[in-house]
Formats: C-alpha cells, sequence, structure tokens
C-alpha cells in the first residue's frame, strides 16, 4: 500500500475560498431546504393531499422561521447589535436576503394553493 500525500495549496492561492465562503449562511439556507418542500407540493407525481401536505408544512415552517429566527435577527439590529454570521453577513444583510427569498417563497406558495384548490375541485 503507498503512502502518497494528498496534495495542497499553498495559503495565498486564488483557489482557496475565503474564511466566509467556507460557510453556508444558516438562515438562507434554511429558506433553500423550505423552498424544495414547496416543490414537492408543486410536483404533480405526488398525490394530491400529499401535494396539499407539503404545502402546509412549508407555510407553517415559514411561520415558525419568521417568529424565532427573523425575530432574532431583527432584535439584534433593533438593539445595535453587530453579530455576523459564520458566512460574513450582519444581521442586517441576512434581512435583506431574507425578505427577498421569503418574498419569493410566499408568491409561490399563493399560487400553488390557487392551483390545488382548483385541482380538489376538479
Amino acid at each position: 500500500m503507498s503512502n502518497k500525500l494528498i496534495p495542497t495549496l499553498p495559503e495565498n492561492s486564488p483557489f482557496l475560498p475565503t474564511e466566509e465562503a467556507r460557510f453556508i449562511n444558516r438562515e438562507l439556507s434554511w429558506l433553500a431546504f423550505n423552498t424544495r418542500v414547496l416543490e414537492e407540493a408543486e410536483n404533480p407525481k405526488n398525490p394530491l393531499y400529499e401535494r396539499v401536505k407539503f404545502l402546509s408544512i412549508c407555510a407553517s415552517n415559514l411561520d415558525e422561521f419568521f417568529m424565532v429566527r427573523v425575530a432574532g435577527l431583527k432584535d439584534h439590529v433593533l438593539h445595535n447589535l453587530i453579530k455576523y454570521s459564520d458566512d460574513g453577513l450582519t444581521s442586517k444583510e441576512q434581512l435583506a436576503h431574507i425578505s427577498l427569498r421569503a418574498q419569493d417563497l410566499r408568491q409561490r406558495q399563493q399560487l400553488v394553493w390557487v392551483h390545488l384548490k382548483q385541482e380538489m375541485r376538479d
């Protein structure tokens, strides 16, 4: 068995990610997960009532996300606490990203709900 060394990049290599880029933002990752839940509600291969359940789970998750995680970030901003997430964003920056993604998620939820209600009527 050969004992070969794994090649490594020098510390100043432009191919190494920055410290912040090595991490995924917890809040944005959670929104991406909830988007995947919504995609299950949009998937016509899933049975209709399962799709309704996925939509319900997505909506409930988003409510809890705002009550807990977004409230915590807003509290940081309100009290002028400068805290950085592992990926280097301030609470205010995270809130801006969350606002955009959550707005899209809510709009998609509403469209899916309209479509699912029509499917249930049919």
